[in-house]
């Protein structure tokens, strides 16, 4: 049988990062849903550095955050 050897995780490259953690990442949004959370993420609708996508089971949303007080305004519900 042929050892493997360890390589830390930020000796790796991104790409080898990414698909590390990707199965967990996936297992955690999925947990934040179910336990009634939501996920944050952006896409083409976040114009700005303080706009967002938060993501509920049954609805998302873009919502502006305020980076000084943590507040956040809903803008539109998609």
């Amino acid at each position: 049988m042929a050892k493997v050897k360890f390589i830390p995780l930020f000796e790796r490259s991104l790409k080898e990062q990414a698909g590390m953690v990707r199965a967990r990442i996936v297992e955690v949004k999925r947990d934040n849903l179910r336990r009634g959370f939501y996920n944050l993420y952006r896409n083409e609708l976040c114009t700005s550095n303080d706009l967002f996508i938060r993501a509920y089971r049954d609805r998302r949303e873009l919502v502006r955050v305020d980076v000084d007080s943590g507040s956040t305004v809903t803008l539109r519900v998609l």
